[in-house]
């Protein structure tokens, strides 16, 4: 990744992050802003994190078109809004989000945080972005889950997810038992064909795995990014 590139997706963040009234972004973007940079001692992950959270508000400014987006902030010490590793829901913001013509097609949609399983408490799964029922507690389990979105950044926009990234994906889809997620009454503007459970990344998807991705029902969206056409394969 280029600089040139990497303030692209800066300022393709913030841009997305001003969808509130005040016109400014929202906190969690300055934190990620300062810390994604080339000379950061983790350079790599934090980028991963700002290409997470561009995926996110990329797909919240979809939603927007047919519904109204509330963020549930929680009040918190340190005055962070999302979390930037896994962790558990409460205490953390998410959005809640009701569409315009239809108050009962509402949902919430959470970022990075803990999703247990119900047979096995201690075994939790964090999406970057879930999709949860409208009245998902703050300690969810799979019963109140939709959908899930995994976003994976490359340096390389000319590099593959590999094969373990896929396999680990389909794990969770499994585990939350979310292979339905076609057919949950969530509306998008422009992205109506990713609705399901993907894996989101501004690389290459592995196009011979399509009937594998089918047959546990996911898909790879390939050259989700900045100023690209996206292509899905699944």
């Amino acid at each position: 990744m280029t600089k040139e590139e990497l303030k692209n997706l800066k300022t393709a963040t913030e841009k997305l992050t001003k969808w509130e009234s005040s016109g400014k972004a929202f906190g969690h973007y300055k934190i990620l802003k300062d810390e994604a940079t080339e000379e950061h001692l983790d350079a790599k992950k934090k980028i991963d994190h700002l290409y997470e959270f561009w995926c996110l508000m990329r797909i919240i400014d979809d939603l927007r078109v047919n519904y109204n987006i509330r963020l549930v902030s929680k009040t918190r010490r340190d005055k962070k809004i999302f979390p930037q590793n896994p962790g558990n829901k409460n205490g953390w913001a998410y959005f809640t989000i009701e569409h315009k013509k239809d108050v009962n097609n509402k949902f919430q949609v959470c970022y990075g945080t803990n999703i247990k399983l119900s047979l096995a408490p201690k075994t939790t799964f964090a999406p970057d972005i879930s999709i949860q029922k409208h009245d998902s507690t703050d300690d969810p389990d799979e019963s109140m889950v939709e959908l899930i979105m995994d976003a994976k950044f490359k340096y390389k926009n000319t590099s593959a997810l590999p094969i373990d990234q896929l396999h680990g994906f389909m794990q969770r889809v499994n585990a939350l038992q979310t292979q339905n997620a076609h057919t949950t009454t969530l509306e998008f503007s422009l992205f109506k064909d990713i609705l399901a459970n993907c894996l989101l990344t501004n690389g290459k998807a592995l196009v011979d795995q399509e009937k594998y991705c089918k047959l546990n029902k996911i898909k790879q969206v390939e050259r989700f990014d900045i100023g690209t056409t996206y292509n899905t394969v699944g």
